[in-house]
C-alpha cells in the first residue's frame, strides 16, 4: 500500500442520497481551494438535471453551465452533461474522464474532491475493482432494452444464476449490462485489453484517496430524501420531462432509471399524482439502502454521522491535516 507522502491526496465525499454531500464539498473548496468531480452516474447525462440532483433546491445559487462542468457559486463540478441521453456512458468511461480530471486539477493546485452516491464509479475510479473483462456489443443492448423487466430477469437466470442471485433484481440497466457480459463471455469475446486495464491501474495508484463518508439515521435519509422529492415535483421535473420526451428521448433507457420512469407514468395518466409522488419516495428508499449495502464493502470509509453536531467541523479537521 502507498505511503501518504509519497502520493497525492484525493478526497472521496460519499454516502448515500440525501446527505449533503455536494453541499459540503462546495463549502470544502472555498477553504480549501478545491473543484469537484461529481461521481454520480445520472448527473453525467445532459438535460437530466431537476431529477438527478444537479439543480440545487431550497437555496439561492448561481449556476453557469460550462462544456463538461458546472460552476455552481463560483465552484467548478466536472463530470455533470458528459452525454446526451441515447449515448452510452460506462463505468470505465468515467474512471478514464475523472482520473484526467485529477491531473490536469492538480497541475492547478487545487483540491480535489470527489463527490457521489455512485459507489461502482467510486471503485473503479480509485482502483477497488477493475473494469469487466467482457466487451460490448450495442446491437444486443439495444434489443434487451425493448424487453420488459420480467423478460430480463428470466433471460439472466437462466444464462448464470450465480450472478442472477447476486444482482440488484429491479435494476433494469444492471440487468441488461450483467445479460451482456454473460453473452458475450459465452462467445469468448475479449473485452478491455491488459493495456486498458493497465492504464486504469497506473494512474490510480499515483494518488492517496481519502474516503470520508456521510451518514445517518434512516429516518433522517428517509426525511431528507421525501423532503427533496416533494421539491423537485413542484419546481420543474414535469416540465423536465416533457422536453426529453419532446427532444425524442422517450424510448431512452435513462428514462427507465430512478424517478424518471414514475413521471413518465404519470404524463401517460398511468398513475395519479400523490401516488406517483409516493413512489418516487419508496424507490428512494431503496435506492439508499443498496447504496449503504455497496459502500459498506468498503473499509477505508471513514464514516461520520450528519446528525451529530459538529459533524463538519471534524470532516473540516480531517483534511486541514491531511493538506
Amino acid at each position: 500500500m502507498k505511503k501518504e507522502s509519497d502520493s497525492e491526496n484525493v478526497f472521496i465525499i460519499l454516502g448515500p442520497t440525501s446527505t449533503g454531500k455536494t453541499s459540503l464539498a462546495l463549502d470544502l473548496c472555498k477553504r480549501f481551494n478545491g473543484e469537484i468531480i461529481s461521481a454520480d452516474s445520472k448527473q453525467v447525462i445532459k438535460f437530466m438535471d431537476v431529477g438527478t440532483g444537479k439543480s440545487p433546491v431550497g437555496s439561492e445559487v448561481l449556476v453557469e453551465k460550462k462544456d463538461m462542468c458546472w460552476k455552481v457559486n463560483g465552484i467548478n463540478i466536472w463530470g455533470y452533461d458528459l452525454v446526451t441521453p441515447d449515448e452510452y456512458f460506462s463505468g470505465y468511461d468515467f474512471a478514464k474522464f475523472a482520473l484526467k480530471k485529477v491531473r490536469d486539477l492538480q497541475e492547478s493546485k487545487k483540491s480535489i474532491f470527489v463527490v457521489g452516491g455512485t459507489g461502482f464509479y467510486i471503485d473503479l475510479f480509485t482502483g477497488r475493482i477493475k473494469p469487466s473483462c467482457v466487451g460490448l456489443d450495442l446491437e444486443l443492448r439495444s434489443s434487451l432494452e425493448d424487453l420488459p423487466l420480467e423478460s430480463l430477469q428470466v433471460r439472466l437466470l437462466n444464462l448464470n444464476p450465480m450472478v442472477y442471485k447476486g444482482i440488484d433484481k429491479k435494476n433494469k440497466v444492471r440487468l441488461i449490462r450483467a445479460i451482456e457480459r454473460e453473452t458475450l463471455r459465452g462467445l469468448g469475446n475479449p473485452g478491455f485489453s491488459d493495456t486498458v486495464l493497465n492504464y486504469l491501474s497506473n494512474e490510480s495508484n499515483k494518488y492517496n484517496f481519502i474516503h470520508l463518508g456521510l451518514n445517518g439515521p434512516r429516518e433522517l435519509l428517509y426525511k431528507n430524501s421525501d423532503a427533496w422529492v416533494d421539491a423537485i415535483w413542484s419546481m420543474g421535473l414535469i416540465e423536465e420531462v416533457k422536453a426529453l420526451i419532446d427532444m425524442g428521448y422517450r424510448d431512452s433507457p435513462k428514462l427507465q432509471g430512478l424517478v424518471y420512469k414514475t413521471v413518465l407514468s404519470f404524463i401517460d395518466d398511468k398513475i395519479i399524482e400523490k401516488d406517483a409522488i409516493q413512489r418516487i419516495k419508496y424507490d428512494i428508499h431503496s435506492y439508499i439502502r443498496r447504496q449503504m449495502t455497496w459502500f459498506k464493502k468498503n473499509k477505508e470509509i471513514k464514516w461520520v454521522d450528519i446528525s451529530q453536531d459538529g459533524y463538519k467541523k471534524i470532516i473540516y479537521n480531517d483534511i486541514e491535516r491531511k493538506l
